[in-house]
C-alpha cells in the first residue's frame, strides 16, 4: 500500500484509466493506493483525504467496476448517486464521471479480463448498475479481506490466483441480466457524454481555464445545455467545476514554482488571476492553507 501526501502524485499512480482529477477540499492530507494483480483480475484499493471531481476513460481491455468502500451515497457517477447496492460499470474504452463532495472516502476498482462478462448484456457506455440485493456488500467484504491479506505480499502466489477467481465471481454477481435495448422513439437525447468529452479536450488545450460562456461557445452548445450537462454529469454547474479546475491548476503551478523561485503573484498572473485577496480566500477554503503557505511548504 502506497501513501501519498500529494493529490497529484496519488492520481498519477492509479492504473487502468486516463484521468483528469480536481481535488475538492481536503479533510486529511493523506491519500493511499494499493494495487494487486490477482491472476487475470487487477484490484485497486484507494483512500482519498478529501473530495474529488473526476473525468476519465477506461484503458483496461475488459470491464471495470468502481465500488465505493465508504460513503457510498456521497458518490455521484455520471450524474446519478450510488448507494450500498449499486456500482459503476465501465466498459473498455468508455468514459466516466465521478464526484465526491469535500469528504474523505475510500473506493476500489476491479478490472476484469476481456470476455469475462459476455453473459451480461449491458450497454457500451459507463453507468450505474443496481445489483441484486446483497451482492455489493458481499463484494465489498471480499475486497476488504483481500486488501488486508494480499496487498503487501509478493504477487503470483496460489493465494493471489484463487483470490482473483473468487473476486471475479463476486464482481460478475453484481451485474444483473439487462435486456437488449429497444428502438428509441421520439426526439433523440443529446449525447451528454460527447459534450463532456469536448469540454475536457478544450480544457486540456487551454493555457488558462476559460469562462463557462467561452467554453460553451468553443464546443458549440448554448449556455443552458452546458449548464444542464455539467449538473447531470458532475452534480455542479460548469462555473463551479471550472473554479475547481482553476484552483487545482494554480496549486500544481505553485508546487512547480517553488523550484523556480517564482512568487505567488507570478503564478496567479500567469493563470489570468488579478484579484489576489479573493482568490487566496477561495484557495484556503478549498485546501486549508493560503497559496503562500503552499509555495513555502514546497520550498
Amino acid at each position: 500500500m502506497q501513501t501519498f501526501t500529494d493529490f497529484d502524485a496519488w492520481g498519477d499512480a492509479i492504473k487502468g484509466a486516463s484521468l483528469r482529477l480536481a481535488c475538492d477540499a481536503v479533510e486529511a492530507r493523506c491519500w493511499t493506493l494499493g494495487v494487486a494483480s490477482l491472476g487475470q483480475v487487477m484490484l485497486q484499493v484507494a483512500f482519498e483525504g478529501g473530495g474529488n471531481v473526476c473525468y476519465g476513460g477506461n484503458t483496461h481491455e475488459g470491464l471495470t467496476l468502481f465500488v465505493p468502500l465508504s460513503r457510498a451515497a456521497e458518490h455521484v457517477v455520471n450524474g446519478e448517486p450510488l448507494d450500498d447496492e449499486s456500482v459503476l460499470a465501465i466498459p473498455c474504452g468508455a468514459d466516466f464521471r465521478i464526484r465526491v463532495r469535500r469528504r474523505a472516502h475510500a473506493w476500489c476498482s476491479i478490472a476484469l479480463p476481456p470476455g469475462a462478462t459476455e453473459g451480461w448484456r449491458g450497454p457500451a457506455v459507463s453507468g450505474r448498475v443496481a445489483a441484486p440485493v446483497g451482492a455489493v456488500p458481499r463484494l465489498r467484504r471480499m475486497v476488504n479481506e483481500i486488501a488486508a491479506t494480499l496487498l503487501d505480499r509478493s504477487v503470483g502466489t496460489a493465494a493471489h490466483g484463487q483470490a482473483g477467481q473468487d473476486l471475479m465471481a463476486a464482481a460478475i454477481a453484481c451485474l444483473p441480466h439487462v435486456p437488449a435495448p429497444g428502438a428509441i422513439r421520439g426526439r433523440p437525447r443529446l449525447d451528454r457524454g460527447a459534450i463532456v468529452r469536448r469540454a475536457m479536450e478544450t480544457l486540456e488545450a487551454s493555457v488558462t481555464v476559460p469562462t463557462a460562456a467561452d467554453l460553451a461557445e468553443t464546443i458549440g452548445v448554448n449556455g443552458r445545455t452546458l449548464q444542464r450537462t455539467f449538473q447531470e454529469s458532475f452534480g455542479m454547474p460548469p462555473k463551479q467545476y471550472l473554479l475547481l479546475r482553476s484552483l487545482h491548476a494554480v496549486r500544481c503551478s505553485l508546487r512547480t514554482a517553488a523550484a523556480d523561485d517564482a512568487t505567488v503573484a507570478d503564478v496567479l498572473v500567469r493563470h489570468g488571476i488579478w484579484e489576489f485577496g479573493r482568490f487566496a480566500s477561495r484557495y484556503r477554503r478549498q485546501f486549508g492553507e493560503l497559496p503562500s503557505e503552499t509555495i513555502r511548504r514546497e520550498r
